[in-house]
């Protein structure tokens, strides 16, 4: 575990960072001058100082007392003062307040800097903490068992190439995962192109992804390179891969056998290096039986498997995440932070969270708008019935443990299409009548036409 020593006077702006970093893994200890600091710390055991600069003396000081790096955090910040600190020994300058997210990369970035003269890596639990800290500096928070599996799953494929298949379900952070995986990788200078496979029309997907030449299809007045190629070098991340179609697919297939796109409508190929990552909240196994998925791609996704499990058994990883969430809405909305306090987290802790940490941060931001100046009302949560979302859940785990959404789609649909409308099916969906007929068309649900009655 790290040392971080905080020097600041009382009610300091870095006052808060205490209580965050001691959440964050760190040990954290802490006075209010530099010169208490021999009298009352071991400065050897010391991997890094944080210094509000308000408890500097008037005079320069040279920080080369100090056997680590350190970092200086100013309330009143300037060019000026942020040139003196750095002739002085600072390793860096940053203004108050400032962000945890911004503070903890600074963190990692000055253990990184300068692992010979800290003892970061003093044995080899210091290096796996490190990573995990790198994990969680781009938005992943967890200490459950579970997230702690995945954080050592990525720590193991950290710095190779190996194709990923992330899987979790919506609102879990698999983006997030993905992001995490490029920026650890040798790749993290170059582009991690992100792409939604279920927002791209089917019929421009192709093009979208492998580009095209100039005629190849009506509208395409000139050639054009596509995302793959655009993430030559990089990182490519294919979200709800699951919903490529079959022709995507085998294209797909062959950029990761041969190394090369063809454009749609070209006669030639373009060689490319990429790292593929992909996600999905489906289960590809069962589509590849039900001959919606390749199989062959299958098994060339399915080199090194990522699993995101959802809010709901993640423990006290909650509570952790919905603070951390009331902090960014807070200063999203340029609000005073409210206070977190057991009533709210009690509200938090009954929910099942069905939509996982994306309906957590809504709910929370929703919250926080609603709420008064100083404390956060649970009521203004607005969560719906439990007992709804909980029937709903009981019958998703009586049809498949391992339920697509097109199986329960197709479940409710066959279930309900002789009471409701269209209209209200579609609505009882959450989805738009279009996507409903869409849906039928896909899945091969016929629609129950009632008779008209002779009057």
């Amino acid at each position: 575990m790290q040392n971080i020593l905080l020097i600041h006077p009382k009610n300091s702006l870095l006052t808060p960072a205490t209580q965050w970093l001691s959440r964050n893994g760190f040990q954290v200890s802490s006075c209010d001058s530099i010169e208490h600091i021999k009298q009352e710390h071991n400065i050897d055991v010391i991997d890094l100082i944080l210094i509000d600069s308000n408890a500097l003396s008037e005079t320069p000081v040279n920080f080369s007392f100090a056997p680590c790096p350190v970092i200086v955090l100013d309330s009143e910040p300037s060019i000026d003062q942020a040139a003196l600190m750095i002739k002085e020994g600072a390793l860096d300058y940053l203004p108050l307040p400032t962000t945890s997210e911004k503070l903890l990369e600074k963190i990692i970035q000055a253990f990184d800097k300068s692992p010979s003269e800290t003892n970061l890596f003093a044995n080899s639990g210091s290096k796996d903490e490190a990573l995990h800290l790198q994990i969680r500096a781009n938005g992943i928070i967890g200490s459950s068992p579970a997230m702690q599996a995945l954080f050592s799953d990525m720590q193991k494929i950290s710095g190779t190439d190996v194709t990923v298949l992330i899987r979790g379900e919506s609102g879990t952070g698999k983006e997030l995962v993905a992001k995490a995986l490029h920026n650890l990788s040798h790749r993290k200078r170059q582009s991690l192109i992100s792409v939604n496979c279920a927002a791209i029309p089917e019929n421009l997907i192709e093009s979208e992804l492998f580009g095209h030449e100039k005629g190849a299809f009506t509208g395409a007045a000139s050639a054009r390179d596509g995302l793959i190629f655009a993430a030559n070098d990089g990182t490519l991340f294919l979200d709800e891969i699951g919903e490529l179609p079959l022709e995507a697919q085998a294209r797909l297939l062959r950029v990761l056998q041969e190394g090369e796109i063809r454009r749609v409508g070209a006669v030639s190929s373009t060689k490319v290096n990429i790292r593929l990552v992909t996600a999905t909240h489906r289960n590809l196994q069962d589509m590849v039986v039900k001959g919606l998925f390749r199989e062959d791609l299958y098994y060339r996704l399915y080199v090194m498997e990522l699993i995101l499990p959802p809010l709901r058994e993640r423990g006290d990883d909650i509570s952790l995440i919905a603070e951390t969430l009331l902090y960014k809405v807070c200063e999203k909305h340029h609000k005073t932070k409210l206070k977190y306090t057991k009533e709210f987290d009690k509200a938090i802790r009954a929910h099942n969270w069905p939509g996982n940490v994306r309906e957590l941060e809504n709910a929370i931001e929703r919250a926080t708008i609603l709420s008064g100046p100083h404390k956060i009302d649970p009521a203004n949560l607005k969560i719906p019935q439990q007992t709804q979302k909980n029937q709903q859940t009981k019958e998703v785990h009586t049809i498949n443990d391992d339920l697509t959404l097109d199986g329960y789609l197709k479940y409710v649909v066959l279930r309900k299409q002789n009471a409701l409308t269209e209209t209200q099916l579609a609505h009882s969906l959450g989805i738009s009548r279009k996507s409903l007929w869409e849906r039928r068309k896909k899945l091969g649900i016929e629609r129950k036409v009632t008779p008209k009655s002779n009057t």
